[in-house]
């Protein structure tokens, strides 16, 4: 793996570590660690040219498509986690900040399912969506590497 990808990684897996524990506590995001992740990933971009802007500017944009749903849907899924998205998209870019949401609703859909099941929640019970994105992120770092 190129060394300007590696520190681009471990740089969203810090931001997605700390935000989990903030909206596993609190239920919410911390808006200024994703604006850091912004100014970050501009930061990256003329550090190493791995992604293009066009590849971070779509995976801005799925951040983006996370947040209007979040207004349609009155809050059902949390704007932050649209914000934090898109956070991730400028830093990961189209593909990889796909892969990760995609595994982590993935693996968010099982433990919800799995918490119906024993009882421990019902379809109105919400849960810390950010927690299951570092399951899908280390998916994503792991299909990556192939």
């Amino acid at each position: 793996m190129e060394p300007i990808k590696s520190i681009r990684f471990a740089f969203v897996f810090i931001v997605l570590i700390i935000e989990a524990v903030t909206d596993f506590r609190k239920k919410e995001i911390n808006i200024p660690v994703s604006v850091i992740l912004v100014f970050a990933a501009f930061g990256m971009y003329f550090l190493g040219k791995d992604i293009s802007a066009t590849n971070a500017i779509i995976g801005f944009a799925e951040g983006l498509i996370l947040i209007l749903v979040s207004v349609v849907t009155k809050g059902q899924i949390g704007i932050g986690d649209g914000i934090l998205l898109a956070s991730c998209g400028l830093m990961l870019g189209g593909r990889d900040n796909m892969v990760m949401f995609f595994f982590a609703c993935l693996s968010s859909a099982i433990v919800s399912a799995l918490m119906m099941i024993i009882k421990k929640a019902d379809k109105k019970t919400k849960i810390p969506f950010v927690p299951f994105m570092i399951p899908g992120f280390l998916v994503m770092v792991l299909l990556s590497l192939g």
